[in-house]
């Protein structure tokens, strides 16, 4: 009677756990909507007050875009593995996601510093949709999706870490090309280290050698959450109860 008891208990818990694993697929999916909805509606919001060729200016703003992306290409995977019912776990889509996290996670801590109460005359943009929704939504739904709903591929090794760093390349050529291109005049670039022409090359790359230094310590240490918090979903799976005579 053992041996049947055990088949038991094992497919009971295959069936728990390919309960979880749905349930955990359809969250990822309903966030990674939700996020590129927001997204969308929040970027088009901001168009009707800037244009398009200097709206990109804002870390926010391409932070968001970049975000939206990536929700998007996560709908795709997890339509896929959902339907597999398997994981594919591809890095590129993981540093993906990480690199969204960062950027998000970047934005986020922007917004505790410089536009809550310990600077009442910034609390107005939080009442803007687009502002709020780029500013507060879209990185606590970001962060949260990708610590508990992301799968895990490992320990991240430091050179892997880098990966996470992804966005803050795509901004740097990004606001580059706009100024360069001179689309971007210089009383409209948005943060004053990014003026090289004014404060010189040097200050320009220190400022973003501590950028890339933040996002590297903020990809290891989401990294790192994401390889602790994922299997909550799995918690109860393994302490489902013996059934039947032994």
């Amino acid at each position: 009677m053992g041996n049947h008891a055990d088949i038991g208990v094992y497919d009971e818990i295959q069936a728990a756990f390919d309960r979880q694993y749905r349930k955990k697929k359809l969250a990822n999916l309903i966030i990674s909507a939700l996020i590129a909805v927001l997204g969308v509606t929040s970027f088009l919001y901001g168009l009707r007050l800037e244009s398009i060729r200097t709206i990109f200016r804002w870390l926010t703003v391409d932070g968001t875009v970049f975000t939206t992306v990536s929700a998007i290409l996560c709908i795709a995977v997890n339509l896929v593995e959902a339907l597999r019912n398997t994981e594919l776990t591809r890095r590129t889509v993981y540093y993906l996601r990480l690199s969204s996290a960062v950027a998000e996670s970047v934005i986020f801590v922007v917004v505790l510093f410089s536009q809550l109460p310990f600077f009442p005359e910034h609390l107005p943009v939080l009442d803007r949709y687009d502002s709020f929704v780029m500013h507060v939504l879209v990185p606590l739904l970001c962060v949260e999706s990708f610590l508990i709903n992301d799968p895990p591929i490992g320990k991240l090794r430091p050179k892997q870490r880098w990966w996470g760093t992804w966005f803050v390349t795509y901004y740097a050529v990004n606001i580059l090309t706009l100024i360069v291109a001179g689309w971007l005049p210089p009383e409209l670039i948005p943060y004053p280290f990014l003026n090289y022409k004014e404060n010189g090359w040097g200050v320009f790359l220190a400022a973003f050698v501590f950028v890339y230094g933040c996002g590297y310590l903020t990809a290891w240490g989401i990294s790192e959450g994401n390889r602790k918090l994922s299997w909550l979903w799995f918690k109860g799976v393994a302490r489902v109860k013996r059934t039947g005579n032994e």
